[in-house]
């Protein structure tokens, strides 16, 4: 593939990102979707973006499928369920290898210096994004809990969710798109995809939401195509997750 039809996918995800997330508009999106596969299949240059498309495309459609079906279905068993839908598609269907997810938490010094170079600034972040928005924690209806309790779910919150969006974007997506796309592509795929999720109903929302997470989603998708391991970006995630869950929780107790 060309720099061109990488760019031309990039913009295309957006588009789609975009139609799914900010319209709201499947009908749209799946035809949108379609359409890219078209091209994909009749433009050779591109034809190296259809084992990709076919996984996105194919797992947000399962996960639309979920949100459907039972809410019982949705957060956090809804990611989970989606990746070992795709990891099932790139073993028996799409035929396409990825790494095997590397765990081990025995962090070498410099990937201990990546999670704090990731997350200080989203520590700040964070905490000035509340303070000029503190309404964002009334997002999540949770029940009022005794203080001594407070640390325990919010760790507990923080590993189940941390876990959940690295085994889909960085465990699955990453890995699918990486093995021979320039890094630029990867990163900013993942930017996309990360970034455009938390445009509603998240910490932080909306356009500035989108942004700031897709900055810090690109960091984290640094830091797995550098050290290739899912335990590190699971505990770099979880960290900033117990900070923006902790916020809330306290805020309601």
């Amino acid at each position: 593939m060309t720099h061109f039809t990488y760019v031309f996918s990039l913009v295309a995800y957006t588009t789609l990102s975009f139609l799914y997330y900010v319209e709201r508009d499947q009908t749209i999106t799946l035809f949108g979707w379609i359409g890219l596969l078209l091209i994909s299949f009749l433009l050779k240059p591109m034809r190296g973006q259809t084992p990709l498309l076919l996984l996105i495309g194919l797992c947000f459609c399962f996960l639309s499928l979920l949100h459907k079906v039972s809410p019982w279905l949705q957060w956090p068993f809804d990611f989970y369920l989606t990746a070992l839908f795709g990891f099932g598609l790139l073993r028996f269907g799409l035929r396409t290898p990825v790494e095997k997810l590397k765990w081990s938490f025995s962090f070498s010094r410099w990937e201990l210096v990546s999670i704090l170079a990731i997350n200080i600034p989203a520590i700040f972040i964070l905490i000035w994004y509340y303070r000029s928005n503190p309404a964002v924690a009334d997002l999540w209806p949770l029940p009022k809990l005794p203080l001594w309790s407070v640390p325990f779910v919010v760790l507990l919150i923080a590993a189940i969710n941390g876990l959940r969006e690295e085994i889909f974007y960085r465990g699955l997506l990453q890995s699918a798109s990486g093995k021979d796309s320039p890094a630029w592509f990867v990163i900013g795929l993942q930017a996309i995809l990360f970034g455009f999720v938390h445009f509603m109903n998240a910490f932080p929302q909306g356009w500035l939401g989108v942004f700031l997470t897709a900055i810090w989603g690109s960091a984290i998708a640094t830091q797995y195509r550098i050290f290739k391991s899912i335990s590190l970006s699971w505990v770099t995630h979880a960290m900033a997750d117990a900070l923006m869950f902790g916020i809330i929780i306290y805020t309601k107790s």
